[in-house]
């Protein structure tokens, strides 16, 4: 099971998060012979415009805090937590702290200069994507989703990670195989088996396509495992 992150590791930034073509078209054929999910913090809205034609196995969206797969949606939140977030929101305007709301979590972008303030929010977890903040529940994150999803489908095969950022850490943390792209965070680098040597989607594309034309490139991936 190969679990990837949109933002940077699917996408490229300087082409407005747009996934490529090319990239779709592999991910789509390598998702018809094994599981492969788009682990994301990217709301529902956002990943129709961003990744159209992109078919995965499911998608873990909001930073775990939503499971779609083709036959069901599991949301991994009570609704306890939206009282608290209406209280986190009147928070936020007393601030003046711009943010926009998904199905479960608080977005603020280029939040590094309310850092202070957002780490004071002891209600709620704050989790960091390069400079933008999510507020989410304590018990949410995409590690924590993964684990649920695993559970879910009965796999206790290999899982593959592959990410760029703060927020992949914990997806990372319960991955068999830590992967990053070239253009991940030295701190993600740090923590990885495997640094890819091209950014992005193409650095993903080539290693979906690796594992797909070489077995023995795969039984390696196996072994690291073990």
């Amino acid at each position: 099971m190969v679990l990837s992150d949109f933002d940077r590791t699917l996408a490229d930034e300087k082409n407005n998060f747009i996934i490529k073509q090319e990239v779709v078209e592999v991910v789509n054929k390598f998702s018809e012979k094994f599981p492969f999910f788009v682990v994301t913090g990217r709301e529902r809205k956002y990943m129709n415009i961003l990744a159209k034609g992109l078919f995965p196995t499911g998608w873990i969206i909001e930073n775990g805090g939503i499971i779609i797969l083709r036959d069901k949606e599991i949301k991994l939140v009570d609704e306890k937590w939206y009282e608290v977030r209406k209280n986190l929101i009147k928070v936020l305007d007393k601030y003046g702290i711009k943010y926009s709301l998904g199905e479960v979590i608080v977005y603020v972008n280029s939040a590094i200069d309310y850092k202070d303030k957002l780490n004071k929010i002891n209600e709620a977890k704050i989790e960091w994507n390069r400079s933008d903040a999510m507020i989410m529940p304590k018990n949410v994150s995409k590690g924590d989703a993964v684990k649920i999803l695993k559970s879910i489908l009965s796999f206790d095969g290999v899982t593959i990670a592959i990410g760029d950022s703060q927020n992949d850490i914990s997806l990372f943390s319960v991955a068999d195989i830590k992967v990053a792209v070239a253009n991940a965070l030295p701190e993600i680098k740090a923590i990885s088996d495997i640094v890819l040597d091209k950014d992005d989607g193409m650095g993903v594309m080539y290693f979906l396509e690796k594992i797909l034309n070489e077995s023995s490139y795969l039984e390696k991936l196996i072994r690291l495992r073990k």
